[in-house]
């Protein structure tokens, strides 16, 4: 017996047993004998690392392997499997010669394709070879039935065929026409759900700390598996602090979307009549017996049991009686791979076979059911008026969930749940939210189109940036092949003004270079606000907001405020603000509170930074007017605190002040940028308390988070200005001087000197009005230092060169950045070779710490 070398593997938690019969598989190959393998598993319980961990360990032990990973995308392509194992198993120049032996063949490439499979195997019989399929159900039926050949002509040679698969392999073959002549003997393993121990040990593994139970609570809203549970432990790490109640709903967001992902790739893959009847169970529900489901999808009952089978092995169905979905609220998910048309003639048929309560019109309460037990709703400090705005919607909210009874077009439906959202945004924001949602799910379609791209802006505008951006990126995605690329560009400036306000991995990948034109007034909106936050291009900047503002007609509300706010740090302050009253006019006519509430907390801040405290409380209580506080989301209400700080600060209120601070005690994640604001708010509190110490940590806390999110313009925040003023005070006269000289030298290429200048002043003269010693005059000039080098080297790397490199720093591995931008893994490759050539660094370490040096240089 061969002996396998040492090897060590990253640990797969709860799938030991599993390994252990892979591993006594391998060592069958290396003493020649042939065996079949099939690892299943629902959605998310890990096949792929499994299937790979046993790839490497059978590279490790010297064998020939290879591999194919199967996707929705190359299900169409002819052999496109079977071409994966053939490159993976010979190098280029090894195809070359093994297609210049092939004799004579067919003018079609896929028959030369079919015969160097063949071939091959024959060649490989004096070896052992591992044959690896990843996601065998989403493989085209060509490569199918040229496996199933292969498998049976094993006897050549010592073959080891590895398969992984959610449905059954029977009936993955029987879908392809690929059923064998004979039965064959298999190796079956199952990968079940994680014990409550595994799951708990795998995140704590993860975070490198204990959890609350709460947080497997929130993972097993979607079921203990590791794809779930690795998600949310990333999501943990990335909130930079440790896990409360308010934390829970974006870890049960973060399960939900992992899982639902996972699962729609799955569906992709199903045979159509499986496909049938989930749907049909996403419209009857459980109200529908097993007899009438069947004849809702159009199965006779022999189809109908093999698809009840294949839905639970996928784990898409939960095991029950009559079948139901193992998580209602994947019954929106389900229903928005359907056309408008398709949708209700399901409903009209559930309803006739059933009566109308059999047929689920809306989904969004149940979609919040699991969460609302979970979820502590933010208290804060109410303005005067705010308690009014509850009791002046309830009559209208009455009506509208009426009319969603009402049988309506898809586009009227879509418009009244708009409606709805609007006024469920004062009493019952949650619900609010689940409703925009439910339009962005269920009801895409041209005709809709215009109201799916409102409930994006809409729910957006409620401040929630971590939800947007990966509800817009799955519509961006199923929108692709039903919405003109110039209907899209607006989503695409919403997806990335999400990205922004939140940060994260970029969710909607770069469109072609013909398509990110800022020719569209939106997308002209967002740069212009990226090159004010950055604090580049000022002309080009102003040239932008300005032509975006000019043709906002029909641009959303959201995209028009990031206008504004990038004349505002241009010191255009007259246009920025008339246009943030434009939006305010325009949002309050058309009922959107949230946005008017927007448009009116960047007019407080505003008037912050222009020193007005008075008119800045005036436009706080505006805001809170259109939109009680208690209904902001917890993701935007420290930059609604840090403003009334702020505000009352330069009124001289001081005492009320620190009671807001002490209120505002929503903690947001640790990347976002409304956490800046409310730490630079704190941070002045604090020297006007005399604690010079706490407020210099929270302004570098504050530039932290800033610089991470590439806000570098002063004009923003002028956290280094406040930061000098705490150096001076305990003693670092020379740190404070380099501070004021680094933040003038950004105002100075960024081309607002003088109204940065006045800014800084005012800033100054506020805290000396507070007792603050300020060591210099008010606005003194200090010379300035060399401009800081743009972080990502933009004249250096193409666009495709920096989304390639962006990932890489995210911390992506090739084939997950081959995945995100739908490239092939050869193809990032080369650009990461690039880049590595243009930036003279070696390697992908090296790459990492240069570009995030350059970042936090930036």
């Amino acid at each position: 017996m061969t002996t396998t070398p040492a090897f060590a593997p990253a640990q797969l938690v709860g799938r030991q047993a599993v390994l252990e019969t892979l591993d006594a598989l391998v060592h069958r190959l290396q003493d020649g004998v042939s065996d079949i393998a099939i690892v299943a598993g629902p959605v998310g319980s890990g096949r792929s690392a499994v299937l790979e961990r046993a790839v490497d360990r059978a590279r490790a032990s010297g064998l020939a392997v290879g591999v194919a990973r199967c996707s929705p995308r190359e299900s169409q392509v002819p052999y496109g499997a079977i071409t994966q194992l053939v490159g993976t198993l010979c190098r280029p120049s090894g195809i070359s010669a093994l297609a210049s032996g092939l004799g004579p063949t067919s003018s079609r490439p896929t028959d030369t394709v079919a015969r160097m499979g063949d071939m091959l195997l024959t060649l490989s019989a004096g070896r052992p070879v591992l044959l690896a399929v990843d996601d065998l159900h989403l493989a085209d039926p060509h490569s199918l039935r040229r496996l199933v050949d292969l498998i049976h002509r094993t006897r050549q040679g010592a073959v080891l065929a590895l398969v992984t698969s959610p449905v059954p392999v029977r009936q993955v073959l029987d879908a392809a026409g690929a059923r064998p002549a004979a039965p064959f003997p298999v190796h079956s393993l199952r990968l079940d759900p994680l014990t409550t121990v595994e799951a708990q040990g795998l995140v704590e593994s993860c975070v490198g700390h204990p959890v609350q139970r709460s947080v497997l609570t929130a993972a097993a809203v979607a079921g203990r598996y590791p794809a779930v549970l690795h998600a949310v432990a990333e999501r943990i790490n990335a909130l930079g602090r440790p896990v409360d109640t308010e934390a829970v709903p974006q870890l049960i967001a973060t399960a939900r979307t992992t899982w639902s992902s996972r699962a729609l790739t799955t569906v992709q893959g199903l045979p159509k009549g499986v496909v049938a009847l989930l749907r049909a169970t996403a419209v009857g529900g459980h109200q529908l017996e097993p007899a009438r489901l069947a004849a809702l999808a159009g199965l006779d009952a022999t189809a109908f049991a093999d698809a009840v089978d294949a839905l639970r092995a996928c784990g898409l169905l939960a095991d029950t009686d009559t079948p139901r979905l193992r998580h209602p609220w994947f019954a929106d998910d389900v229903l928005a791979g359907m056309t408008g048309p398709e949708r209700n003639r399901l409903r009209r048929r559930a309803a006739s076979l059933h009566g109308q309560e059999g047929s689920r019109v809306g989904t969004a309460d149940e979609m919040l059911g699991e969460v609302t037990s979970l979820v502590r709703p933010w208290t804060a400090s109410p303005f005067a008026a705010a308690a009014h705005a509850r009791h002046a919607v309830d009559l209208t909210t009455a009506t509208l969930r009426h009319s969603l009874t009402e049988p309506v077009t898809e586009t009227e439906r879509a418009r009244r749940l708009i409606r709805l959202a609007a006024a469920e945004a004062v009493t019952a924001p949650q619900a609010s939210d689940g409703r925009l949602r439910q339009v962005m799910l269920r009801h895409l379609s041209r005709e809709t189109w215009p109201h799916v791209l409102n409930a994006a802006d809409l729910l957006l505008s409620r401040g929630d940036a971590e939800t947007a951006r990966w509800v817009i990126a799955d519509l961006h995605y199923r929108a692709l092949t039903k919405i003109p690329d110039d209907e899209l560009r607006p989503l695409r400036a919403l997806g990335r003004l999400a990205h922004k306000e939140k940060g994260g991995l970029p969710l909607v990948a770069p469109p072609p270079p013909r398509s990110d034109r800022p020719g569209d007034p939106a997308q002209s909106a967002v740069l212009a606000w990226t090159l004010a936050t950055r604090g580049d291009e000022r002309a080009q900047a102003l040239e932008l907001a300005r032509r975006a503002l000019d043709e906002s007609a029909s641009m959303p509300f959201m995209c028009r405020i990031a206008a504004a706010r990038a004349l505002l740090c241009a010191d255009d302050v007259p246009t920025a603000l008339d246009r943030l009253d434009s939006v305010v006019a325009d949002a309050r006519s058309d009922n959107a509170r949230a946005a008017a509430a927007q448009a009116l907390l960047s007019r407080a801040e505003a008037d912050v930074l222009l020193g007005r405290g008075e008119e800045a409380l005036c436009h706080l209580n505006a805001a809170a007017r259109a939109l009680p506080p208690a209904s902001w989301h917890s993701l935007l209400a420290p930059r609604l605190a840090a403003a009334e700080i702020l505000a009352l600060v330069r009124c001289g209120r001081v005492d009320e002040a620190r009671l807001a601070s002490e209120r505002a005690r929503i903690r947001p994640e640790g990347h976002s940028v409304t956490t800046a604001c409310l730490l630079y708010a704190r941070a002045e509190l604090a020297l006007i308390d005399r604690d010079a110490a706490r407020g210099l940590l929270l302004l570098e806390e504050c530039g932290r988070v800033l610089r991470a999110k590439r806000w570098r313009n002063p004009m923003l925040i002028p956290w280094r200005s406040t930061a000098a003023v705490a150096h001076h005070l305990l003693g670092a006269p020379a740190t404070a001087d380099e501070l004021l000289a680094k933040e003038r030298a950004v105002a100075e290429r960024w081309g607002t000197v003088s109204a940065f200048t006045a800014l800084r002043a005012r800033t100054h003269e506020t805290l000396a009005r507070h007792g603050v010693e300020i060591p210099w005059t008010p606005g003194r000039d200090r010379p300035p230092t060399e401009p800081d080098e743009a972080a990502w080297e933009e004249g250096l790397l193409t666009p495709s060169e920096r989304d390639v490199a962006a990932l890489v720093v995210e911390g992506l591995a090739n084939r997950e950045i081959s995945r995100l931008l739908g490239l092939a893994t050869r193809t990032v490759e080369l650009r990461l070779t690039n880049v590595y050539r243009k930036l003279g660094v070696k390697g992908r370490a090296a790459l990492v710490a240069h570009l995030r040096a350059r970042q936090e240089d930036g």
